[in-house]
């Protein structure tokens, strides 16, 4: 299956340094590799060992290949590709909301690399501290806290050009990688390397062309449904049992990776997206709407608004949609990465990202300083504007924004002892305590409330799976 010459499965492992390039533990990767396709316990070791922006991270970019070739092995079993798939999507996309709404550029990011390991740390963090300081957008603004946090570390600027080499020696194996879009095995059943490669493949824009050529081209996209060649009856048991559940339909991942990597140009692409999102297949129909506001911007059509929309009227919602479509990464849920990439319409998705957004804030704390932000820049402004608590004292508020600070006003207690969630109010000049900020939006405590009108508490939530398969399968999968 392999494309690319002189990759021999696992060759060279016991080759490398290990140790040297992660000294907590790096002696153990070489025996975790050869264990990884089939065991859970050795894809979660070694995340930990190689993760970003762990110290392990710098023998990341050895491990590509090895991982690649995991995934592409004739003899590694379908169902066990995906493991080596899901953790080269952890080592390419660690940080998503650096990636979304807009793709980082390849050239800039290797004159940051070079600048960052040519000059001297403490000047680097500084400047990484003033870009913070003067970003034009939340997702600049963690880009370069990332990036100071990356730096504070011993080896930071060695470790941020481990992560650049990591994602170059993946892009260098898009010829590989795109093979595991075809074939029944890989397209039907759980957890396919079909979708994990999808996934994969959406944050490498650097080789978009020829990668969105080949999703078409794997799923039949751009065909409609009464064009597509019959499925072929297996033949055998054996290929029955083999060959997965193809249904013939393009994966809900293929369209995410569409939605982040096709040309707006590219009219057949569009057709075949308009094709499923008008099709009676619930997941498709959101995943290609989805597809459509990301690939056409500000210039989206009005419909697959509409149908974003009403999918989130569904009793799957947003969440469950997302999930079935959006990957689970760098520890952001499928539909918070959905809600930060929507930012590339701009206003066209405005609306729908403030329906969106309330229940991200009171369900995801993990990520809730990230959404509060971009939903305060979305009916604020950015936070560079400079504010004012005389401001919000004599504003009127309008019906958009009392949603999103209405939204914030509701949660409860546990909230507001996140100090990043609470700095991130600061930044719009916003009070940092409960009562004073339900004081400014005119929102009653909630226990208050149930001292008004009776109502019992609502059931505590069961805890989400955590580690990494909790950010793998926590999105409402069942495993």
């Amino acid at each position: 299956m392999n494309a690319t010459t002189d990759n021999d499965s696992h060759d060279g492992a016991e080759s490398v340094d290990w140790a040297a390039l992660a000294p907590e533990g790096g002696e153990r990767i070489p025996g975790l590799l050869a264990e990884l396709p089939g065991n859970d316990t050795a894809l979660s070791d070694l995340h930990d060992l190689i993760r970003f922006p762990a110290p392990g991270h710098l023998a990341a970019p050895r491990v590509v290949d090895l991982l690649v070739d995991a995934a592409c092995a004739e003899d590694t079993p379908a169902t066990d590709r995906w493991r080596p798939l899901s953790l080269l999507l952890e080592l390419v996309a660690g940080h998503p909301e650096d990636r979304l709404p807009e793709p980082r550029d390849l050239g800039q990011w290797r004159d940051e690399v070079a600048w960052a390991t040519s000059n001297d740390a403490e000047k680097v963090r500084e400047q990484y501290r003033a870009w913070a300081e003067e970003a034009p957008d939340e997702q600049h603004l963690h880009r370069m806290r990332n990036r100071l946090a990356v730096m504070e570390q011993p080896d930071g600027a060695a470790i941020l050009q481990a992560e650049l080499d990591t994602y170059e020696a993946v892009l260098a194996r898009v010829p590989d990688l795109v093979a595991l879009l075809r074939g029944g095995s890989n397209r039907g059943g759980m957890d396919r390397a079909g979708e994990w490669v999808s996934y994969l493949l959406a944050f490498l824009p650097d080789d978009s062309e020829r990668i969105a050529s080949e999703i078409t081209g794997a799923s039949q996209v751009l065909l409609a449904k009464d064009l597509r060649p019959a499925l072929q009856t297996p033949t055998s048991l054996r290929e029955a049992m083999t060959g997965g559940l193809d249904s013939g339909e393009p994966l809900p991942a293929e369209l995410f990776a569409l939605g982040l990597l096709a040309d707006p140009a590219d009219i057949d692409t569009t057709v075949g997206l308009t094709h499923q999102m008008a099709g009676g297949n619930l997941y498709n129909s959101f995943a290609a709407s989805v597809a459509l506001v990301l690939v056409h911007g500000e210039r989206t059509p009005r419909e697959a608004l509409r149908r974003i929309g009403r999918g989130g009227g569904t009793s799957m919602g947003y969440e469950g949609l997302f999930n079935e479509s959006w990957p689970h990464c760098g520890g952001r849920s499928p539909q918070v990465l959905g809600f930060l990439a929507l930012g590339r319409a701009g206003d066209r998705a405005r609306r729908l990202r403030l329906d969106i957004l309330p229940g991200l804030i009171k369900g995801e704390a993990d990520s809730r300083a990230l959404v509060t932000g971009v939903g305060l820049e979305i009916v604020l402004g950015p936070r560079t504007k400079g504010y004012s608590a005389e401001e919000h004292a004599r504003a009127e508020y309008d019906e958009e924004t009392l949603k999103v600070l209405w939204a914030i006003a509701e949660l409860p207690a546990p909230a507001w002892e996140d100090e990043e969630f609470t700095q991130t109010l600061a930044a719009w000049a916003l009070p940092e305590t409960a009562e004073e900020f339900r004081a400014l939006v005119g929102v009653e405590a909630e226990d208050e409330r149930e001292e008004t009108d009776g109502a019992p508490a609502a059931a505590p939530q069961a805890p989400a799976p955590g580690g990494l398969f909790g950010r793998l399968f926590g999105g409402g999968r069942q495993v």
